[in-house]
């Protein structure tokens, strides 16, 4: 029986402490498909952009200008479109065996990708706006842009696990974050936050265990893969309690989509 709306609150600790937990309980699987829909924009930087010139440039300022020049910025531009694809992708893959989680199932590397690929155009489409939108609002002064990301942080949920169209995701985040916006931002403060002293442990590890450039890629690319997947974890808990605290859903009520 689905409790009152109310009676479950969204909280930063719950919602952490339950976002570590999934991923733990997942971490092979979860692990394994950031890693394979990462390769899309992994093999795209290593064989198509190449800012070689630009790193060798870093400490030579007299060359910084002519290295800028060189660089093919179609071919950032579109890296930095295969990054959201793959983000949104890998994003979509989880929320679903996350869910499946919640209730107290497992969700095969198959079923989640099965799951991503078939929101993949309103995801893609409508990360594509939200990217824009986000960058246009950080011109203005950057408030505009981080209201707009916390206003729709779990527009990918809303189209994955409710069906909602592009248009009707944005309003539906916006409906169930309302309210809830300072507790977001303080949530993904704390969570930049532990990432950046976990990213700094690990650089200084990589920096003594592996001194080659190719070794620390690897170890970047395994790091930047289990980040994605718990960012997905947290969107996913996110919205369930969001659900849950408006609403007064359960996660088998959420999830019966699934079925």
């Amino acid at each position: 029986m689905a409790a009152e709306p109310g009676s479950v609150q969204f909280s930063i600790g719950r919602v952490i402490g339950d976002s570590f937990g999934v991923l733990a309980r997942n971490i092979v699987s979860f692990g394994i498909l950031s890693l394979l829909i990462g390769l899309i924009g992994l093999l795209f930087e290593l064989f198509f952009l190449d800012t070689s010139q630009l790193e060798a440039a870093e400490n030579d300022p007299a060359q910084f200008e002519a290295a800028m020049q060189q660089i093919n910025w179609w071919a950032v531009i579109l890296a930095g479109l295969l990054a959201v694809i793959v983000n949104v992708l890998t994003q979509a893959a989880i929320i679903y065996g996350t869910f499946q989680d919640l209730r107290g199932q497992k969700a095969g590397i198959g079923d989640c990708i099965a799951r991503g690929l078939s929101a993949i155009v309103p995801v893609i489409v409508g990360s594509i706006l939200l990217s824009i939108g986000i960058m246009i609002g950080s011109i203005f002064l950057i408030v505009p842009g981080i209201i707009l990301a916390l206003m729709w942080w779990v527009y990918v949920p809303a189209i994955v696990v409710e069906g909602k169209g592009i248009i009707e995701a944005f309003g539906r985040s916006r409906e169930l974050t309302r309210g809830r916006r300072w507790h977001i931002l303080g949530l993904l403060v704390v969570i930049i936050i532990l990432m950046i002293i976990i990213s700094i442990v690990v650089g200084i590890v990589v920096a003594i265990a592996t001194p080659s450039g190719l070794g620390a890629s690897i170890v970047n690319y395994l790091f930047q893969a289990l980040l994605t997947a718990f960012t997905a974890v947290l969107v996913a808990v996110g919205y369930y309690y969001l659900r849950a605290e408006k609403e007064g859903v359960d996660v088998n009520e959420i999830a019966r989509i699934f079925d």
